[in-house]
């Protein structure tokens, strides 16, 4: 143990943002309105923040600081920290042209998290408000349903090019022997799977875009083909393996999957209502 006190999970006490963060709560509802463990000057440590800072030590200090011995000495760390909170608001500090723009920032910061975490809420709310009302719901019996005529998985290996000719030119030297990872590793423009040598998850049907997903389930294990075009450029694909699911270890899964399909059809029926407009050229 230092003279510091107790390692705390997460960033130390003296970092900037902590510090801020204990300017703005100096003084909290929480302090005022409960006996105080302890004070120092104006301020008060109430038991709350006493009890919430002490389950924030870290794991091996666990067993000790909840010793009497141990709650005594931690309470001489938070006094540590409040005397130079007391200090601090004492001090030119806040009038600072540099508390001011932290300030600022923190507080442009918090704004925007608070939005995300609005919209968040109510598009989470939306959802299951179509969930509860039929619109995306999916039962066993339809998920079951589906998996009688869709009950294959399969692993498909992709290279992504930007043009037609790439894609054929790929195509070519690895049907000569090139190695197909390693050309997905070279050209790729799919980075996350090409350091994979192009390996994408395995699929189902429903699960892969679907300009590639009638070819992949038709394809022979070990064919490669292409290119092929999606929205994303053009495919050199092979595929790796095919087989089939007990519905019981893919229940969850297919109910996910059709439940997804189903609310993008609804959002595409939504878009007479909120029609998109692409407004930066470079995107259109």
């Amino acid at each position: 143990m230092t003279e510091q006190g107790y390692p705390r999970s997460g960033s130390a006490s003296s970092g900037l943002c902590r510090f801020l963060g204990a300017l703005l709560l100096a003084g909290s509802l929480s302090c005022r309105s409960e006996p105080p463990v302890a004070k120092v000057g104006r301020l008060a440590i109430g038991k709350t923040e006493f009890e919430r800072k002490l389950a924030e030590v870290s794991v091996g200090y666990q067993n000790y600081v909840n010793t009497p011995n141990g709650r005594k000495q931690f309470l001489d760390v938070l006094v540590r920290e409040k005397l130079m909170l007391a200090a601090a608001l004492d001090s030119d500090a806040q009038r600072s042209p540099i508390f001011r723009s932290e300030m600022e920032r923190l507080q442009a910061e918090q704004e925007q998290t608070l939005r995300e975490q609005k919209d968040f809420l109510v598009t989470r709310l939306w959802l299951e408000g179509l969930r509860q009302n039929g619109v995306i719901n999916t039962g066993v019996g339809e998920a079951r349903d589906y998996h009688r005529k869709h009950p294959l998985e399969v692993g498909v290996s992709h290279i992504l090019t930007a043009t037609s000719e790439e894609a054929q030119e790929l195509e070519k030297n690895i049907r000569s022997g090139m190695s197909f990872a390693a050309a997905a590793k070279a050209h790729s423009l799919d980075f996350e799977t090409a350091a994979d040598g192009g390996r994408m998850a395995p699929a189902m049907y429903g699960e892969i875009i679907p300009d590639l997903e009638d070819v992949a389930f038709r394809m022979r294990v070990g064919d490669i083909g292409g290119p092929f075009k999606s929205k994303f450029g053009y495919h050199v694909i092979r595929k790796d393996f095919e087989r089939k699911l007990a519905f019981e270890d893919c229940q969850d899964r297919v109910i996910r999957l059709l439940e997804k399909a189903k609310l993008d059809r609804h959002l595409q029926s939504l878009q007479a209502k909120f029609p998109v407009e692409v407004v930066d050229e470079q995107f259109r």
